[in-house]
């Protein structure tokens, strides 16, 4: 049976997800805002929750409907077998979002329809009425509103799949792990080659980059009853289980080096256990040193740097002062590496005096931010 499906994530690496979700499997791929629509069969979807790096959240389509008032969405919703895709014991969570909503109807409306024809649903099937409670909810039913039409899903991620499940708590400003996923995917990074970040903060780029480098699927580390599908009628433990095994048997032995440092010890502290949490602690070489005393760890390789800026230092940009002094840095102790450079779209980047081989814009937060990659010949 073949699944439609649909990964979120920021628009500015759609293109990205569309092609991992295609290494995966997925097939039938169509890019939108901020989403990539794909088809899979049970197998494929495990496995691309299980796999993605840069998914945000991944959702099953239970149906599409028009919907050009409250009473039109409710008779065509509680035509949706519910009962056929899970208990009336589990608690639901409703959320509903719109683009281009035409037709003026509140989301809170639209939820509370969605609702009731869940409710419709299992009285007339089960003659017995489904948990109404949505406290601590299993089960993530989603409305998609645009062009007066629809989309019902459910969210087969729970929460959302950028929490690899071994973050320390104490920086001040972390790094998303898909975001940092995404750097290293416009970096063209796949694990063979050595990766050096010298201001790791609290080491989510560098345990990317180690994690790719053994090829450990990111989301090994949830435990049972992680995700969404999980919770479904049609949850089958025993593909699951395979597709668990089957991606612990693919690690391997990393190829190259995996370094990180940041002048603040405190940090380096965060990211070792945190490295330690993530059972990387015999991969990741660490230690606390400033980025203007560290020569390159190895002959070749690719280095990114997450500059800080706004939480970590009391100017929203970087001076440029400052990118001077990175850009004469790397020229003089560089030589042979890619290096990333990740900023304030707003800082004087020109200043690094280098001339870029490519240049991407991302969101870190509600922070326009670009990565600004140079070949250091």
């Amino acid at each position: 049976m073949e699944y439609q499906l649909y990964a979120t994530c920021p628009d500015e690496f759609t293109d990205l997800l569309a092609k991992e979700i295609a290494s995966i499997g997925g097939t039938g791929i169509q890019i939108a805002y901020r989403v990539v629509y794909f088809c899979a069969s049970k197998e494929v979807a495990y496995k691309v929750h299980l796999h993605s790096r840069l998914a945000s959240r991944i959702c099953r389509v239970l149906k599409e409907v028009p919907a050009q008032s409250p009473t039109i969405i409710f008779d065509k919703a509680k035509r949706i077998r519910f009962h056929e895709l899970f208990s009336h014991k589990q608690a639901i969570s409703i959320n509903v979002f719109s683009s281009n909503n035409e037709s003026k109807i509140p989301n809170h409306l639209i939820g509370s329809k969605l609702r009731e024809a869940i409710n419709d649903c299992f009285q007339h099937y089960l003659k017995i009425t489904p948990n109404q409670s949505s406290r601590d909810a299993t089960i993530g039913i989603t409305g998609y509103l645009r062009n007066k039409r629809l989309m019902v899903s459910v969210d087969t991620s729970l929460e959302s799949l950028h929490k690899r499940g071994f973050r320390v708590e104490g920086h001040p400003a972390p790094l998303k792990e898909t975001l940092a996923a995404a750097l290293l995917a416009a970096c063209e990074y796949d694990g063979t080659t050595n990766f050096f970040d010298p201001m790791c903060g609290s080491g989510t780029i560098v345990i990317e980059a180690a994690q790719i480098a053994i090829n450990r699927a990111p989301l090994i580390y949830r435990g049972k009853g992680g995700f969404g599908f999980e919770y479904l009628l049609d949850f089958d433990s025993g593909v699951w289980r395979t597709i668990q095994d089957r991606a612990r048997a693919a690690e391997r032995p990393a190829k190259a080096g995996i370094f990180a440092s940041d002048i603040d010890p405190q940090f380096v502290d965060i990211t070792r256990r945190t490295v330690a949490n993530a059972h990387l602690e015999k991969i990741v070489k660490l230690e606390a040193k400033d980025f203007f005393n560290t020569e390159k760890p190895a002959e070749h390789g690719l280095m990114i740097a997450n500059i800080p800026y706004g939480v970590r230092m009391t100017e929203k940009d970087v001076s440029a002062d400052f990118l001077r002094a990175i850009g004469d840095h790397l020229k003089n102790h560089f030589k042979g590496w890619r290096c990333g450079i990740l900023a304030p779209a707003s800082s004087p980047l020109n200043e690094i005096g280098l001339k870029p081989h490519r240049k991407v814009s991302f969101l870190n937060g509600a922070v326009p931010v670009k990565l600004i990659v140079f070949d250091m010949y």
